[in-house]
């Protein structure tokens, strides 16, 4: 099964305030979610995962990790290409630090 799992850091303005909050979009082929509660976007793709994997209560997005993990593939993040070994690699650095 195909599905391509993409991961768009985004700055959201508010179309009336100005108000900006920073996150991500997320979405695939079958559903989309996103996340604007973070402090900035971080330039570093890694990072912007890593925080993707710490603020995962969204169902969708839980969802949206479990198939990436489940099928071992990789995911778009700003348009680049990341294959499983980058990701998983991510999970396990995410992994070890949640445990300690």
């Amino acid at each position: 099964m195909s599905n391509r799992i993409n991961i768009e850091p985004t700055k959201f303005i508010n179309a009336r305030t100005g108000h900006e909050t920073f996150g991500v979009r997320i979405y695939d082929d079958y559903n989309q979610s996103y996340d604007n509660c973070w402090e900035s976007v971080p330039d570093d793709d890694g990072e912007v995962f890593q925080l993707v994997l710490v603020n995962s209560a969204d169902e969708s997005i839980s969802d949206m990790l479990d198939f990436i993990k489940t099928m071992q593939q990789g995911v778009y993040i700003g348009g680049r290409w990341y294959d499983w070994a980058w990701v998983k690699h991510q999970m396990e650095e995410y992994e070890k630090q949640a445990s300690t």
